[in-house]
């Protein structure tokens, strides 16, 4: 079966005189073969006044060109696969036809396995003397397969179940800790928003939001703005931020500013665990951003379609995208997944974010809440986070711990016994329920008819859980907060 990967038909001027044209082409797996089929004309200029300018623009004499000079243009075409130069050829041809594949190739190319990941096919511009050069370029891949259809790709469906536990160690009579209000997922006219850095930055003073973090797409220069004009001084603190917005997936990437930028151009299927792995040995914060949101042709790479095997270098996963979080069919798949990822024993925090572009004055708002010391700085957070001690609310506030003293991404250790759970609620509402997980499920619950806030201990024999975590339904049944878990050690 033939694939058609690319093409392109193009025009080349005389500025382009000794320019390249890079085409970089993703080449998917278990391709067998591949074909170019390169054309391009004229070849050979007569007219007079191009070849004229084509001599004085060399620095020569207009004397040279007489009434039968002519000149050729001449385009070639280069290959490189994604980490070996794969040949060219330097011949004049209107129509070209290229063949590579594991046996055999044409003239000035390497024969070879086929590989996947981006290849580049540049065209150079040796001789461009005519006005206009037009020409069409196609790249074909070959397979076996005759499968003309893509099935959809479901986030996650072939992770390896490898629990990963983090190190969670805490002194927790020794730190007070204090809430701070963030939003973590952001964007300005640096990206696709239509508000500037300063207007979102007031708009983030106007919520009391403590923390924000910028995250336009493939590019931190709103930042830069912000630094330039002491914006990081404000009451609203800043986190360097950027949403690495690419072909198969969206993530979100919070850390050091010289950490976190790298050539997202660079990343493909078959790239993306390693790129990951680079980001993370920076120590940098990484979340998955909406994925199973809508993709092509609604909303361009938003859908996360990369394969990983594990989630070694990602943080957390953001299950609740959007104002109006709670009620989105996309973010309720993201949240179960993530309910299915804890059962198994991986450890990975869930996060919220607006994805703010513009102001929704009607729709409901969630808020990242999250558990620092006092006079916390920019690492304090980025770690806390990192550990999931946070929360997400439209509005309940939640102080949720385990023997007065763990925390939210704290773990108990070697705990068999009973177990007090401290709960502490704000800003509830007649019908509100409130509820307590395990690994397992639904363990514990409460509903409210008209209490304002509510504080108990709830004691529970330690039937196994590995977790404990929370959840707040209004009187809709619809979810307005969770917390990531405290986990407990299982001897």
């Amino acid at each position: 079966m033939n694939v058609e990967l690319f093409k392109q038909d193009f025009q080349m001027t005389q500025s382009a005189h000794q320019a390249h044209l890079v085409y970089r082409v993703y080449v998917p797996n278990n391709l067998s073969e591949i074909q170019v089929r390169f054309q391009y004309g004229p070849i050979v200029e007569t007219d007079q006044v191009m070849i004229r300018q084509a001599v004085v623009r060399e620095g020569l004499s207009e004397s040279l060109v007489q009434d039968e000079t002519t000149v050729r243009n001449l385009l070639t075409v280069s290959i490189n696969d994604p980490g070996n130069i794969r040949g060219a050829h330097h011949f004049f041809a209107e129509d070209q036809l290229i063949i590579i594949n594991e046996e055999k190739a044409t003239e000035g190319f390497l024969a070879g396995k086929i590989q996947e990941g981006f290849w580049e096919f540049i065209i150079s511009g040796h001789g461009v003397f005519s006005n206009v050069i037009t020409g069409q370029f196609v790249v074909t891949g070959v397979s076996e397969n005759n499968q003309d259809k893509n099935e959809e790709t479901v986030p996650f469906k072939n992770l390896q179940f490898e629990a990963v536990k983090k190190n969670r160690s805490r002194k927790p009579k020794e730190e007070p800790i204090q809430v701070k209000r963030l939003e973590l997922h952001s964007h300005t006219v640096h990206s696709d928003a239509p508000q500037t850095t300063e207007e979102l930055i007031t708009q983030a003073e106007n919520e009391k939001i403590d923390w924000l973090a910028i995250t336009d797409h493939n590019t931190m220069t709103a930042l830069i703005e912000a630094e330039q004009n002491n914006n990081f001084n404000r009451q609203v603190r800043l986190l360097n931020g950027i949403e690495y917005t690419t072909f198969y997936g969206h993530f979100l990437v919070h850390g050091p500013r010289e950490q976190i930028l790298f050539d997202w151009t660079k990343l493909s299927k078959n790239t993306i665990e390693q790129y990951l792995k680079k980001l993370k040995e920076q120590d940098v914060y990484i979340t998955i951003a909406h994925p199973f949101d809508s993709g092509n042709p609604f909303c361009t790479g938003c859908r996360w379609e990369y394969h990983l095997d594990h989630l070694k270098f990602v943080d957390a996963i953001e299950v609740w995208n959007s104002t109006n979080p709670h009620q989105s069919l996309s973010n309720e798949d993201a949240f179960h997944q993530w309910k299915r990822l804890l059962k198994n024993g991986i450890e990975i925090a869930a996060s919220s974010g607006r994805d703010w572009h513009r102001l929704y004055p009607n729709e409901a708002i969630a808020y990242t809440y999250v558990l620092v010391p006092n006079n916390e700085t920019e690492d304090d957070i980025l770690q806390a986070l990192k550990l999931g001690r946070t929360y997400s609310s439209i509005r309940p506030q939640i102080d949720f711990k385990v023997n007065e003293i763990h925390i939210l991404g704290d773990r108990v250790e070697d705990y068999a016994g009973e177990i007090d759970l401290s709960v502490h609620l704000n800003q509830l509402k007649g019908g509100d329920t409130f509820q307590i997980y395990s690994q397992h499920g639904l363990i514990y619950e409460k509903v409210f008819t008209g209490e304002k806030q509510w504080e108990e201990i709830i004691r529970l024999q330690n039937d196994g859980f590995s977790l404990l975590r929370v959840e707040m339904l209004n009187e809709a049944n619809e979810r307005i907060a969770f917390t990531n878990p405290i986990y407990i050690h299982r001897s």
